[in-house]
């Protein structure tokens, strides 16, 4: 595709990056006395908030953002890797509600790169044949564990490695820089996590075999064996990858790891933003939207619930706040 096919594009989102809030707007909503004033706070920024709430103003601006950036994509599959591991949360809610005979009413997830009512209709008849090529491993792993061992855990984590590798194939299928680098960093990040929580749950090695995806920054075996030797040996392995120093958040939780994550992923798209003629600056002003709302998410509902100040800046996206 012609890379000047992008401008309109691009310029499109420069003018929308002015909207997001600075961190300076968002450390006034910390800083709000009261819930009722950080909430007017908000919406004074633009946010709004009506009688459903902050919580359906909040998914109304995800939305919103959604349908911009994929409104004004020349290929909208150049962000298929931001958006598949929703599919796959989408089929293990359709296995679950099969097995379990629920509904699966209001529990799909959007933007997806497949309609999840076609993957519901094919899971249901068990039509293996008829779901995308990507997703057919993964529903047959997932509905055997479910039916045959019940461990819903286990089928999670295999059909989430499914997820991540389909990331990394769209990106390299998108024959991108950016969306290359940022798929092997978000799987590298999601494999961490991964293994730490089930070092820490004792599971076993074939477990955690099962559950993580191969990535360009470690050796999956390596990785793995490490961790079933305890923290310590996994904390010295990791100590000699790029993510040593995000890493280390683990030990303090894994919520501030989430944090480290996402403030590594939102420096590695701002070496990028500023190409006036491809996807990056598109793709990281989706991620910086999205980081945006899942931190007035964080900010609100702490508020509501009497948190302090300081507790809340230390679960907040973004050092500068």
């Amino acid at each position: 595709m012609n890379k000047y096919e992008y401008t309109y594009a691009v310029a499109r989102i420069r003018a929308n990056e002015a909207k997001l809030l600075t961190p300076q707007q968002l450390g006034l909503v910390i800083a709000a006395p009261t819930f009722d004033e950080a909430l007017r706070r908000v919406s004074d920024f633009g946010y709004d908030i009506g009688e459903d709430g902050y919580a359906a103003a909040l998914q109304k601006r995800e939305k919103e953002t959604d349908e911009l950036v994929f409104g004004i994509l020349p290929d909208k599959s150049m962000l298929d890797s931001m958006i598949i591991k929703n599919d796959f949360a989408n089929l293990k809610v359709c296995l679950k509600a099969l097995v379990c005979d629920k509904p699966t009413d209001g529990l799909f997830t959007s933007p997806s790169v497949y309609d999840p009512y076609e993957i519901k209709k094919h899971v249901f008849d068990r039509k293996n044949d008829k779901l995308p090529e990507c997703m057919r491993h993964a529903d047959r792993s997932g509905y055997r564990i479910l039916t045959q061992t019940h461990f819903a855990q286990l089928a999670d984590s295999v059909i989430d490695r499914a997820a991540m590798e389909q990331t990394l194939l769209f990106a390299e299928k998108a024959d991108n820089e950016v969306m290359r680098e940022w798929a092997q960093a978000y799987v590298a990040l999601s494999n961490i996590k991964v293994l730490y929580r089930a070092l820490k749950a004792q599971k076993a090695e074939s477990f955690m075999l099962r559950a993580v995806a191969d990535c360009r920054s470690f050796d999956k075996k390596d990785i793995v064996k490490a961790a079933v030797k305890g923290e310590d040996a996994y904390f010295e392995f990791l100590s000699s990858t790029p993510f040593a120093a995000v890493a280390e958040s683990l030990k303090r939780s894994t919520a501030e790891f989430e944090k480290r994550s996402d403030e590594y992923i939102l420096a590695l798209f701002g070496q990028y933003k500023n190409d006036p003629f491809g996807i990056a600056p598109i793709a990281a002003f989706r991620y910086a939207a999205h980081i945006e709302i899942l931190d007035l998410r964080i900010i609100l509902s702490a508020k509501h619930n009497g948190m302090s100040e300081e507790d809340i800046r230390g679960r907040v996206r973004g050092s500068d706040v």
